[in-house]
Formats: C-alpha cells, sequence, structure tokens
C-alpha cells in the first residue's frame, strides 16, 4: 500500500509527475566543483527540473559507479519527479577494487549535500541522499553523520556484508545456469571466503545495522520483487528491526524490478536502461509524505544467506600457497622421475582449476557454456582429470620406480586438497 498518510493531494501531484510525460524542458544543468574527504576535489553537475523544485537530492551510486554518466537513468527520473539532482564523479584516490572506506565515501556525501544546499531555489533544509546498492550503506552513514541531510532513500541495500551478499548472488547466477552439484559450494562459497582471506574483497563483513539503529531522518527502503543480487526478503527484515525506533521510516517492494530496480526481461538476471515502472511512483508518493512507519511484507520467498566463516588456518591463504608449491614441484617431479602420466595429469589438473577460479570471479560466474549433467562443460572436464589423477597416482605408487617423494608427496596432498575445492565431489 502506497504510503499517503495526510498529504494525500501533494502525492497526486508527484505521483502523475512521475508517469506524465512532462510538456516542458527541463532547465539547463550547471557543472560545479566541491571539495570531498581529505581536500580531494569532486566535480558534479546539478540538473533543476522544468518547474518549481520540489526537493532536492544527492545520489551516491554503487560499486559500479564511477562518472556522472553512470546514473543518469536515475538523474532523468528525478529531474522528472522534480526534484533538483546533484549527481558527481566518485573519487580515484582512496577507492579501488580492493581498498575502500564508506566513512570517506560518508564525508564525500555530505560534501556534496553542501554543496547542493547553496545553489539557487534549493531550499537548505529539504536535501536528501539517495544511495543504490553499496551506496545504500554510505547514504545513512552520511546521515548519522549531519544533520544537513534532511532524508534518506536507498534501493537494492543488502542488509549483510558484501562478502555474504555477493556469495548469495553468485549462488542465483550459477542456479540461473542450471548448474548444481559442488561447483555451487566451491565457487560462490570457497572461492568468496578465499578472497576475503586474501584482502581481495573490501569492507567484505561491513554490518550496516549499527548506523540504520542510529538514523533520525526519514528514510524510504526500496527492493525490487526481481532483485537477485541483494537478498531483499532478508534484508528488508534486518532494515525494519533496525529502523525500529525511527518514527518515519518505509520499507517497499517494487513489482517486476530487478537489482537496483532496473526493469528486466529476464527475472532479474539482464537489465535494461530504464527503470521499472512502479519505481518513480513509489518515491514520488513517499516524498510527498515521509512521516510514519510503513512496512510491507514481501510477497515472494527466496533462499537464505550463508554466514561465511573466516578461513581456518589449514585453508588459509599461506597453506594454500604452501599446498600449491607441493602439488606443483611434485607434478613437476613426476614428468622428470618417468611418471609423466602423474605429472602430466596432476599439473593440467591444477593449472585449470586455478585458471577456472580466477576467471569466474573476474566475471561475475556468469557465460560458463553448455552444461551437462548439472556441470558446465569446463567443471565436468576438471573432474574427470581429477579422478583420473587419482587413478593414475595409484598406479605409480605401486611400481617401485614411483615412489620418489616429491611425486609421492604431491599425489598424498592432491586427494585432500581435490575434495575441498569440490573435483572430487558430486
Amino acid at each position: 500500500m502506497l504510503p499517503w498518510g495526510k498529504s494525500r493531494l501533494a502525492a497526486v501531484v508527484l505521483l502523475l509527475g512521475a508517469v506524465t510525460p512532462s510538456t516542458a524542458s527541463a532547465q539547463p544543468p550547471n557543472d560545479l566543483t566541491f571539495t570531498g574527504a581529505g581536500g580531494i576535489p569532486l566535480h558534479a553537475t546539478v540538473f533543476r527540473p522544468a518547474g518549481p523544485s520540489k526537493s532536492a537530492i544527492v545520489l551516491q551510486g554503487g560499486s559500479d559507479w564511477q562518472v556522472r554518466d553512470d546514473l543518469r537513468v536515475q538523474v532523468e527520473m528525478f529531474t522528472r519527479l522534480g526534484v533538483t539532482t546533484l549527481v558527481y564523479d566518485r573519487r580515484t584516490t582512496g577507492y579501488s577494487k580492493t581498498s575502500r572506506d564508506y566513512g570517506v565515501l560518508a564525508d564525500d556525501l555530505i560534501a556534496a549535500v553542501g554543496a547542493l544546499r547553496t545553489q539557487p531555489g534549493v531550499d537548505p533544509a529539504d536535501v536528501g541522499v539517495w544511495g543504490v546498492s553499496e551506496g545504500g550503506w554510505v547514504a545513512p552513514l552520511a546521515a548519522t553523520r549531519s544533520p544537513a541531510v534532511s532524508y534518506v532513500i536507498t534501493e537494492g541495500s543488502a542488509g549483510m556484508g558484501g562478502g555474504r551478499q555477493t556469495s548469495w548472488y553468485w549462488g542465483n547466477v550459477l542456479r540461473h545456469q542450471g548448474i548444481s552439484g559442488s561447483l555451487l559450494r566451491t565457487l560462490p562459497v570457497q572461492g568468496t571466503r578465499f578472497a576475503v582471506g586474501a584482502g581481495l574483497f573490501p569492507e567484505a563483513y561491513y554490518d550496516p545495522v549499527p548506523v540504520l539503529e542510529r538514523l533520525k531522518q526519514p528514510m524510504l527502503a526500496l527492493w525490487g520483487d526481481f532483485d537477485v543480487s541483494h537478498a531483499p526478503v532478508e534484508s528488508s527484515r534486518i532494515f525494519a528491526d533496525a529502523l525500529r525506533a525511527n518514527p518515519d521510516h518505509t520499507i517497499r517492494f517494487v513489482a517486476d524490478g530487478g537489482p537496483d530496480l532496473y526493469a528486466t526481461t529476464d527475472a532479474g538476471f539482464d537489465r535494461l536502461p530504464r527503470v521499472v515502472p512502479g519505481y518513480p511512483a513509489a518515491v514520488g508518493a513517499w516524498l510527498a509524505d515521509r512521516r510514519g512507519v510503513h512496512v510491507e511484507t514481501p510477497s515472494f520467498t527466496q533462499r537464505p544467506t550463508e554466514a561465511l566463516a573466516p578461513l581456518a588456518w589449514w585453508e588459509s591463504v599461506w597453506a594454500q600457497g604452501i599446498v600449491l608449491l607441493v602439488l606443483l614441484a611434485g607434478f613437476v617431479a613426476a614428468l622428470v622421475r618417468r611418471a609423466r602420466w602423474l605429472g602430466g595429469l596432476g599439473l593440467v589438473t591444477v593449472a585449470g582449476f586455478l585458471a577456472l577460479l580466477g576467471w569466474a570471479q573476474a566475471s561475475g560466474m556468469k557465460d560458463f557454456g553448455p552444461v551437462l549433467l548439472g556441470r558446465p562443460l569446463p567443471w565436468l572436464a576438471l573432474q574427470a582429470l581429477a579422478v583420473a589423477t587419482v587413478v593414475v597416482f595409484g598406479f605409480t605408487v605401486a611400481k617401485p620406480a614411483g615412489r620418489r617423494v616429491l611425486p609421492v608427496a604431491a599425489g598424498v596432498v592432491f586427494l585432500p586438497w581435490a575434495l575441498y575445492w569440490g573435483l572430487l565431489l558430486p
């Protein structure tokens, strides 16, 4: 149900503005530069609606956001709603694939709010922040740090840490391709845990709950019912519990909305270059009346996320490194010591697995190609190679000439290593 509250007339006006094409042209945008955290200059553009501004907002993108044009679709939506909108280029200093600080990003967002409050025609008492995905953690954090933020809107924000959320999403991607069996644990769970342990996944255990519990400003939290990225059923419950003391918060689901509330033709696994129709309507209605508590219960179910335990010592990066050295040295020695089948099969299996793991992480688990018996063909080939390696090792050590220290060590270590990574599991 839409949170109409007492301001029904204002809600109707904003709602019509969200779904009815504007007959007037929007005002020309203007560029500006403001100073972010640590004195970093950040470049921004202010977009104004065709008529009088009903509110003002600063946009905070997710981890795939880099420049202003990446949020073009959202800018168009807000200006059509009559909201003056500032969007800026994300910092390049202090933010990378392996390192970031949400506190720094929140300070950048606060600085952007300060810049927007000084713009002509903007009511400095009515400037909000919007965040999507990762930005859905940054926006509430900025609001808890600055009373200059008058309200918060998030979309597709996860209620759990990024490592756990990403593992859940990657599992969805694999299942969507018809993949089942051990690979569902090897890549999204074990692979993500290893990436976190190796320091390749920044802020993997970030917890948004303490920030949400401190939030005083009105908040609208939105998810799409086709959001396969952010565990919306579980996340919405976490948000609702954390915001319990906030007298003005709304939690809603938008029909047919994919991740980040883009339109989708494949149940959330593709993204069209436009927002889902119900999204502007939901935002417009809420902006007209931000008072009260309105918590919507999802009408769909999803599998739960899985907590990612830190790596034990025996599966740590250094332990895995030692295991790989033993495997590579032993299989190379096997080639030299006339155990060519053992050495060749072992080397191809280990190198192939490392290549598959790296490619899967880099590609987001997508496009594995044909699937047979629940396994993509590259994984099926690796499992066959792993079984052949174990069989050949048994024949090799049965012969006196095959009982060399390094090849035997490699064969002994290979069995638990292949079991751990799922190569010898169904």
